[in-house]
């Protein structure tokens, strides 16, 4: 492979790591905001119930597809290895937050 072509391959995944690190950063912010607005009653207990479960499931895989994506650009930037094709990104639909 040349260098042009893995400098390439790490420019998308450096950016795809920035991309999931936004969307963590943004289900963090959401999860807390939710917690906030739970303790001071403004969301109703099923409501709010329900909003928590969904912000902490959003956390999780936001932090869970952070962690993957992370994984592949460290092994790509300091080890050499190229991803696996089964290593490319869920389609956005069935990501969290997704706007399901």
């Amino acid at each position: 492979m040349s260098a042009a072509s893995r400098k390439e391959i790490e420019d998308v995944w450096r950016q795809r790591m920035l991309d999931v690190r936004l969307r963590l950063d943004f289900a963090r912010s959401y999860l807390a905001e939710i917690q906030r607005d739970v303790q001071a009653g403004a969301i109703p207990a099923p409501d709010g119930d329900f909003a928590y479960g969904n912000a902490i499931r959003a956390d999780r895989e936001a932090l869970a597809e952070y962690a993957r994506v992370l994984r592949i650009f460290t092994d790509l930037t300091l080890h050499g290895r190229l991803p696996e094709d089964n290593e490319e990104p869920p389609p956005r639909a069935q990501q969290a937050g997704g706007g399901s």
